[in-house]
């Protein structure tokens, strides 16, 4: 994986809202995160697997067997990432 790729997997809007979700509730289900962006399920999906493929999240099995898990991962990336995330994140009103 290049630089420029996960700068063009990160430093998207749908994408920062994932993580920025992931950093503010912790582990969470595709549709828990559907819900909370606003967005189709079967787009977060997509997210979430583009995420994964870059190893900014990971997948857990959910403690109830039901739908899996997710949480991000963002500790082995270099600080930039974590810098995006939190820029992207709403600020407190």
């Amino acid at each position: 994986m290049s630089s420029s790729q996960l700068e063009m997997v990160v430093k998207h809007d749908g994408r920062l809202n994932l993580l920025c979700c992931f950093l503010d509730e912790g582990e969470l289900s595709v549709l828990q995160l559907a819900a909370r962006i606003g967005e189709s399920a079967q787009l977060v999906r997509y997210w979430v697997n583009l995420l994964d493929s870059f190893d900014l999240v990971e997948k857990r099995d959910a403690p109830d067997g039901g739908e899996p898990l997710y949480a991000a991962a963002l500790g082995d990336h270099p600080e930039w990432v974590m810098d995006a995330v939190r820029q992207h994140r709403p600020q407190a009103a």
